[in-house]
C-alpha cells in the first residue's frame, strides 16, 4: 500500500478523493434571453422567488400537490445545461422528487436530462448530469403535497481545476454558532443559548492552471460578486449524480481571488457564509 506525502497530507492512496469541486452559480433562468414560465404559482409565491433573488426567505409555491415545473426558453436559441441545484426547500416533507428535462421542439416533448431524486431532508441539494444542448430546459417536480421551493439554479457548473487537498472544513461541519452560557454566582449552570450564524465555507486550492484561471474563474468571480452560489466538494455516484450531504448554498464574505505560484499555476481562495440545512 503506498501513501501519497505532501506538504498537506497523508492520504492513503485508494482513499484519495480526485473529484474536483463544483460550483453552480451560473443559472439560465438569469440569462437575459430566458423566459421563465411555471406550472403554477400563489400569490405571494410567485416562480420568481424560487430563481430571481437567490433569497432563502421566500419562495415559489406552486400551491397544490401533483406534478409541477419551472421551465426556460431561451429565445436566442439552444443553451448547454449540465446541473440543478435546490436550497431552501421542503420536498422531503411531500415525498417530492426532482429531476431536469429538455426539449428541442419547442416543448412538445419532453426528455430526460438527469436522473430522478428525493431529497431526505431541507438541505441544499446538486444533481450532476451530462452536458444537455437545448433551448428549453425545465425543472419537474412532482410531491404528495403542496411544495415550497427558495433557491433554484440550473445551468453550466463551474468545475475547479483541481481537488480539495486536505486538511479542509467542510461547511456542513463548520457551523457558526455562538453560545451563551448563563451561570450562577456560586457556578452553578442556568442554562445556554445557541446563537446560530448558518455555516462557512473556506477554499484554498493550489496547483491550479493559469490558462482556467483566466478563462473560467475571473468570469466565475464577477457571478459571485452579485449572486449566492452552490458548493459540491464530491460526487456520491451511487445516488445518481447527487452530492449531498456536503452540499453548500451561500454567498461571499469577502473579495474571491487568485494567485499566480509560477508561470504555469496559480491559486484561488474563496470564503463564504451560508446553509447546508
Amino acid at each position: 500500500m503506498s501513501l501519497f506525502i505532501d506538504s498537506h497530507s497523508i492520504l492513503v492512496a485508494a482513499a484519495r478523493d480526485t473529484f474536483d469541486p463544483r460550483i453552480g452559480v451560473h443559472s439560465l433562468l438569469r440569462e437575459a434571453d430566458a423566459i421563465v414560465s411555471a406550472s403554477a404559482e400563489t400569490t405571494d409565491g410567485e416562480k420568481e422567488n424560487g430563481y430571481a433573488e437567490g433569497f432563502t426567505f421566500d419562495f415559489w409555491r406552486p400551491g397544490t400537490s401533483g406534478t409541477h415545473w419551472l421551465r426556460v426558453s431561451m429565445s436566442n436559441g439552444a443553451k448547454v445545461s449540465n446541473y440543478v441545484a435546490i436550497a431552501a426547500h421542503n420536498l422531503h416533507q411531500h415525498a417530492g422528487t426532482v429531476k431536469m428535462q429538455h426539449s428541442t421542439d419547442g416543448g412538445g416533448t419532453w426528455s430526460d436530462s438527469s436522473s430522478e431524486f428525493m431529497p431526505a431532508d431541507s438541505s441544499p441539494l446538486m444533481i450532476l448530469y451530462d452536458d444537455t444542448f437545448a433551448a428549453d430546459h425545465r425543472l419537474l417536480i412532482v410531491s404528495t403535497g403542496a411544495v415550497s421551493i427558495g433557491v433554484v439554479h440550473f445551468g453550466r457548473i463551474l468545475k475547479l481545476n483541481a481537488p480539495l487537498v486536505g486538511p479542509w472544513a467542510p461547511p456542513n461541519l463548520s457551523r457558526l454558532n455562538r453560545y451563551v452560557n448563563e451561570v450562577a454566582d456560586g457556578g452553578a449552570f442556568l442554562g445556554r443559548s445557541l446563537i446560530a450564524a448558518g455555516a462557512q465555507l473556506s477554499l484554498q486550492i493550489s496547483a491550479v492552471d493559469m490558462d482556467w484561471i483566466r478563462n473560467e474563474w475571473e468570469d466565475t468571480v464577477r457571478l459571485l460578486e452579485l449572486r449566492g452560489f452552490f458548493f459540491a466538494a464530491r460526487d456520491l455516484a451511487t445516488i445518481g449524480g447527487v452530492a449531498a450531504p456536503e452540499v453548500f448554498y451561500g454567498w461571499t464574505d469577502s473579495q474571491p481571488s487568485a494567485q499566480y505560484d509560477s508561470n504555469v499555476y496559480g491559486g484561488i481562495s474563496l470564503i463564504a457564509r451560508g446553509i447546508v440545512t
